[in-house]
């Protein structure tokens, strides 16, 4: 069985690390990706392109922590389950 799937560009780096899973499991397998679809669709925010954006996301999210705000790693297991329960009907 075969499917094509328009992925919104914010969400299509989460769907490729799901199905990036899922490929490992043998659960699916991609026949086809289009290297230039794949690079538009990824949002600018997750390209780095120069030494300064990696220390200045690196400070960011060492402020994040200093600040408490981040998941544990329970509570991060728990919203993965819930994410894959309601949103792909799959339990993890």
């Amino acid at each position: 069985m075969q499917m094509h799937l328009e992925i919104e560009k914010s969400f299509f780096p989460h769907f490729k690390a799901m199905i990036e899973s899922l490929e490992r499991d043998n659960k699916v397998s991609v026949i086809e990706v289009n290297d230039d679809d794949y690079t538009h669709a990824v949002p600018e925010s997750l390209i780095v392109s120069s030494v300064e954006e990696v220390r200045r996301r690196v400070a960011l999210a060492e402020e994040r922590v200093a600040n408490g705000q981040y998941l544990t790693e329970e509570e991060y297991e728990r919203e993965m389950d819930t994410f894959f329960r309601e949103e792909l009907g799959i339990e993890r």
